[in-house]
């Protein structure tokens, strides 16, 4: 089951329903998957479904500016990438007219002409052919043709070829480091300039520039699309240093270029294989790749990807604790201005969505000039690109100003519990146009020479390719360093940790004026100082977290947070400020949630069995359909205990009387009692005039809240007890 974070500050568009929320992987392995009862079947269903959303309301057609996306750095590399595109054009269209080539030219005709082979079947394919099969090779073959040209170009000390783009030597294969059965039709490497030009071995998401998608017609481009959707977030999951990615699709004679980013997918015209400008422009595609620097490919340049060969690169670590794949990360920290280098260990989380934030974590240690890891102390890093209605330096909901607030209330006077201390904190800066600048939404739409413009606040209009929210590049070092709460061992440690972290969520509130608004899974992890130690929580990630007055305490209504976890009026959007209720209904659900699909793998139940539980329907369904679930589902203590607390994995006897505990404290004050609307007959229907209790509750917050922290004090005592 795929988690999905609703962002406020960013134009939702309309779904496809049944909404299903897609799959988040939150695994210490990239691109696990956090199934929590789903099926590979389910998840692939989901996935599926959310692809196909992506291509429905989220796809640009036709964007003409796509290809300066694409270029050199320098307008003398752009010159000289014009003049290959020329140069490689007239060298294809001579062999496959047979004509000659041009005395001095440094071509190879023997060689281009294997390749001209494959590419002039293509040409003739028409609008359709009986498999798509074929086209794997005529595209490999047209790849290295371009390949061979710009090799040959660069034996003429042509400084501005930075490396090969060459096809994969299989097809039709599953990457040896996918999580899925799916079978990718073609991929794409790097290579450098003085590569043999021929099909590389490329078994994995992790090597691949950009997975290409073939379709046996010019009438399923919408198909490929949604393929290429949903194999391309795998390179997120295997990319720890990946900003955005490229993909190409072919529909018979017929090739996209697709430009994906955090808020939009954008597709090139279509360029036709069977004429001479569609062939034209394709080269273009691949010799600007060729020429582009690795930041204008989709790569972040503060991140250099690191491979352990031996176990003497990690000294003093267990190698099975340690990813094949590691970065030295650059972390730049705004306030002192100084960058400090990392060397990540494993990743705790990656990116695996098309869309959204690209949050990444990585448990790391100090950099100290040899990227061997050490045994230094651990830290957490998250990477991430957070949407912002603010030029980045000067937004008050930037998640590295409240970690800062935390940190300079907790520092003299440390609580109980413990906390997100911030390390460093800072945006990621890269070098343009020999300046350094913050790297945000704009930053990549100035490389085309393209402004964005920020959405128009009437969701409903058709927005031009252009209106996208502006997000901005952050990277935050923290400590201490926590698991998944998926690590904790049984029901009693459950509690206990989710009480830490909600000690923790009260005191920031309290003392530092930060409401979290994200309470979910994802978002408490389990702290060991030991092997067979208490654990503690950690309440993390600050996102969706606003500054509010330490005496109202609330913030202005808007929805975000992640479901099935939001709470009823979040859902809804209703008109009423969101407060710490809103949080604590979300503790609520967290803890149905893992009660009912399992807490441990042993106790996991199947997708089968989660059908059958009325619980399902909190992420499925509109806003409104979900609302209504849970209203029922909440209103009275009977219908609680009915058809959720007594769905609860049989073996658990603490967590249906801490839930029981909690759902009575939230919705049976005797004020505000219940979650329908108030009527007069006791009718479970909501009536015209009535005051909402999810309104009317927040007049009685405090002794609301006073009854919740009483249920936490019981239960801790009652989990430490049962250890």
């Amino acid at each position: 089951m795929k988690t999905q974070k609703l962002e406020a500050n960013t134009t939702q568009k309309a779904t496809v329903k049944p909404f299903v929320t897609p799959r988040t992987s939150r695994s210490s392995k990239p691109g696990a998957v956090c199934s929590y009862g789903k099926s590979e079947k389910g998840q692939n269903e989901d996935e599926v479904q959310y692809a196909w959303n992506l291509v429905n309301n989220y796809t640009h057609r036709d964007i003409d500016e796509l290809l300066d996306f694409a270029k050199p750095a320098t307008a003398a590399g752009q010159e000289a990438a014009a003049q290959n595109v020329d140069f490689i054009s007239d060298a294809m269209e001579r062999i496959l007219t047979k004509k000659r080539l041009p005395n001095g030219s440094g071509l190879d005709r023997r060689l281009l002409q294997k390749f001209a082979n494959g590419i002039d079947e293509w040409m003739k394919v028409g609008s359709s052919l009986p498999s798509e099969k074929p086209l794997y090779g005529y595209f490999s073959n047209f790849a290295l043709f371009v390949a061979q040209c710009l090799k040959s170009v660069a034996a003429g000390n042509n400084p501005h070829i930075a490396h090969l783009i060459l096809p994969a030597d299989r097809s039709d294969f599953k990457p040896d480091d996918s999580n899925d059965s799916r079978r990718i039709d073609v991929g794409l490497a790097l290579r450098g300039i003085g590569a043999s030009v021929e099909c590389v071995s490329l078994g994995s998401y992790a090597d691949t520039l950009c997975v290409v998608e073939a379709k046996h017609s010019r009438n399923l481009d919408e198909n490929a699309l949604m393929q290429l959707f949903l194999y391309s977030a795998n390179l997120y999951a295997r990319q720890g240093n990946r900003r955005y990615l490229w993909g190409l699709t072919i529909c018979a004679d017929e090739v996209y270029a697709c430009l994906m980013l955090n808020d939009g997918l954008f597709v090139s015209p279509a360029m036709r294989i069977s004429e001479l400008a569609g062939r034209k422009m394709l080269i273009s595609w691949l010799v600007r790749w060729s020429m582009c620097p690795d930041d204008l490919l989709g790569y972040d340049p503060t991140m250099h990807r690191v491979t352990v060969h031996s176990d003497l690169d990690v000294a003093g670590s267990d190698n099975d604790d340690v990813d094949d794949i590691r970065y030295r990360i650059d972390c730049y920290d705004d306030e002192s201005m100084e960058t400090i280098k990392y060397v990540t260990k494993r990743t705790i989380m990656s990116a695996d969505d098309i869309l959204g934030r690209h949050t990444r974590c990585f448990v790391a240690t100090r950099y100290s000039g040899s990227d061997a890891y050490s045994s230094a102390t651990e830290v957490v890093i998250k990477d991430a690109w957070p949407p912002t209605n603010y030029p980045p330096l000067e937004d008050p909901r930037d998640e590295i100003k409240l970690l800062r607030k935390i940190h300079d209330t907790f520092k003299n006077n440390a609580p109980d519990h413990i906390y997100p201390e911030l390390i460093v904190g800072g945006h990621v800066r890269l070098d343009q146009e020999a300046v350094s600048a913050i790297d945000t939404t704009d930053a990549i739409f100035k490389v085309a020479g393209v402004n964005r413009i920020d959405p128009p606040s009437d969701s409903d209009a058709e927005s031009a390719w252009k209106y996208q929210p502006l997000r901005a590049h952050r990277r935050i070092v923290m400590s201490p360093v926590g698991h998944s709460i998926k690590t904790v061992q049984n029901e009693a440690e459950l509690i206990i940790v989710l009480v830490e972290a909600m000690q923790c969520y009260s005191s920031v509130l309290d003392g530092c004026g930060v409401l979290h608004r994200d309470i979910s899974t994802n978002n408490i992890l389990v702290v060991r100082d030991g092997k067979d130690t208490i654990p503690r929580g950690l309440l993390i990630d600050f996102d969706f977290a606003v500054k509010v007055d330490t005496h109202e305490r609330s913030a202005r209504p808007e929805r975000s947070g992640t479901l099935p976890y939001m709470s009823i009026a979040n859902i809804l959007n209703l008109d009423t400020p969101r407060t710490a209720l809103d949080d604590w209904e979300s503790l609520l659900y967290v803890v149905c949630w893992l009660a009912t699909v399992g807490i441990t793998s042993s106790h996991r139940v199947s997708d089968a069995e989660l059908e059958k539980k009325p619980i399902k329907n909190w992420r499925i369904g509109s806003p409104e359909e979900i609302a209504d679930v849970k209203r029922n589902h909440m209103h009275s203590g009977d219908n609680f205990r009915s058809n959720i607390a007594k769905k609860f994995c049989e073996q658990y006897k603490l967590l249906p009387l801490f839930a029981k505990a909690l759902h009575k404290a939230l919705f049976g004050n005797g004020n505000c009692s219940g979650a329908y609307l108030d009527d007069d007959d006791d009718s479970d229907k909501p009536t015209d005039g009535s005051i909402d209790p999810l309104v009317k509750r927040g007049a009685h917050i405090e002794a609301i809240i006073t009854d919740l922290k009483k249920v936490l004090d019981k239960f801790k005592l009652e989990a430490l007890a049962a250890l």
